[in-house]
């Protein structure tokens, strides 16, 4: 009876398997493609949770922007529109605070323009006549009772993002009409000239 042949084969360098190196750079591209995941998804939390501070700072700020104007339609210019106001506001939104501003508009309607006008109705060179005078008049009084009939109103609700202040703002002209039309004084320079040709005998 023959003895059995010995079938052990020797595994050479190009035989199947994983060497050392394979495994390593196997390991190093897993670890990269779990590290670009895990900030993918802090990327996306951070996003969802800025966009919830935004949301809430903008429905803040309209609270404010109402409340203000709310303010103004009720007190007036003189009392509801405060040249700047600021605060933090009450639980749950203690991390943001606010600030605004009440300023008045001020209309003024260009000399030169009034002077063009007066030049092109009068058709001549000669500004310095009577109904250039009136045009001047009722533009400064136009001017006037737009400035005060007129607000802008600025609204900031600010807040910190880790270490970077974040804001959303709001502008807005508040105006009234019941404003009292003030006189062209007119008449008086008529009667001013009424008494001086009655001086003379």
């Amino acid at each position: 009876m023959k003895a059995p042949r010995n079938v052990t084969k020797h595994l050479g360098a190009n035989s199947a398997g994983f060497t050392f190196i394979e495994v390593l750079v196997a390991m190093l591209i897993f670890v990269l493609a779990a590290l670009t995941a895990v900030e993918l998804v802090k990327g996306a939390v951070k996003g969802t949770g800025r966009t919830k501070e935004v949301t809430e700072a903008s429905w803040l700020l309209q609270n404010i922007m109402t409340e203000l104007e709310t303010k103004i339609e009720t007190l007036g210019f003189e009392d509801g529109c405060e040249k700047k106001t600021e605060a933090r506001f009450s639980a749950p939104y203690e991390n943001y605070s606010w600030v605004a501003t009440c300023e008045e508009i001020e209309f003024r309607l260009s000399e030169t323009a009034a002077k063009a006008m007066a030049a092109k109705a009068a058709g001549e060179e000669d500004y310095d006549t009577r109904e250039d005078q009136v045009l001047k008049l009722v533009l400064n009084v136009a001017s006037d009772y737009m400035t005060n009939s007129t607000r802008e109103l600025h609204a900031s609700v600010k807040w910190m993002e880790g270490n970077t202040p974040r804001s959303v703002s709001a502008t807005t002209q508040v105006i009234t009409l019941d404003q009292k039309l003030p006189s062209l004084g007119i008449g008086g320079s008529s009667s001013s000239g009424s008494d001086t040709g009655g001086s003379t005998p």
